[in-house]
């Protein structure tokens, strides 16, 4: 158990960090400056409207921030082999989690330094814009925990399994009988540390889908819907591999080639694995 991730390499992720900081804060200075020149060419200059698109692009930019952030850590970590397991995942979101926070503040700062903010607008108007960046950094820091709970989800479900799923088929007297008037039942079965894995990526699946909004690249709302008809039949005593095995290859289609989900992707696929679904 490690207690830090090394100094060496946080040093590194905050040489990269710092630099891209720098660009990001210089684009968001354009970009109000842009916004803030369009409003007075307007004569809106004062107006709740521009303290919203002053806020939105904020907020664009804090989002930018996380995501940019989260890619530099994952480069140094890599750069120092470090993998992800409980003990770093909980260290990787600490260090994202400060990372956001102090993002949100730069932000914050910067808009609070426009022209816009320096009007006579009424104090909830102003409010209401910086709420817009409050809520980004929520939702940036969920989405945080759920691909980081993903990874480590990931990360043990590669450990070696202590048994392999079975496949039993049985006729008369236990034996295969072939032809036109004999019946063959055949019974497939997934195993305990199987069934268990699977049900875990689900879950974990399941609530990274809820980090994500209704408007993006996929249907979050139809796959919700798969990944849970999914948990349901895993989770029954004698769970039907074929109808279990369809909604997984429906799933990992679905998400494979979707950044966003990457992650989601990368958890079922050693989970099905276990229980003999082979992803590509």
């Amino acid at each position: 158990m490690i207690s830090n991730l090394p100094t060496e390499m946080l040093n590194t992720f905050y040489d990269l960090a710092r630099v891209e900081y720098a660009s990001l804060d210089k684009q968001l200075r354009d970009k109000l400056q842009t916004i803030e020149r369009q409003a007075a060419a307007a004569g809106a200059l004062a107006s709740g409207r521009t303290i919203m698109l002053a806020c939105d692009a904020a907020a664009d930019s804090l989002a930018v921030r996380c995501h940019m952030t989260w890619d530099q850590l994952f480069k140094a970590m890599s750069a120092y082999a470090i993998k992800i397991d409980r003990d770093t995942g909980s260290l990787l979101l600490s260090v994202l989690g400060s990372e956001a926070t102090n993002s949100a503040i730069t932000v914050r700062t910067i808009v609070e330094r426009c022209a816009v903010f320096r009007s006579s607008l009424p104090d909830n108007a102003k409010q209401a814009g910086m709420d817009i960046i409050e809520k980004t950094l929520q939702y940036e820091v969920a989405r945080m925990k759920a691909e980081v709970k993903l990874l480590v989800a990931a990360s043990e479900n590669q450990k070696p399994m202590s048994a392999a799923p079975s496949i039993a088929v049985t006729g008369d007297g236990n034996i295969v009988v072939t032809g036109d008037s004999n019946q063959v039942n055949a019974l497939t079965q997934i195993d305990t540390a199987a069934a268990k894995s699977l049900t875990n990526a689900l879950k974990a699946t399941l609530e990274h889908l809820h980090t994500l909004t209704a408007d993006g690249p996929v249907d979050v709302v139809e796959i919700k819907e798969i990944v849970e008809e999914a948990l349901v039949e895993i989770q029954k005593p004698k769970p039907n591999k074929i109808k279990v095995t369809s909604a997984i290859k429906g799933i990992a289609e679905t998400i494979k080639f979707v950044p966003a989900l990457k992650a989601a992707y990368d958890i079922i696929k050693p989970a099905a694995a276990t229980a003999g679904i082979y992803l590509p």
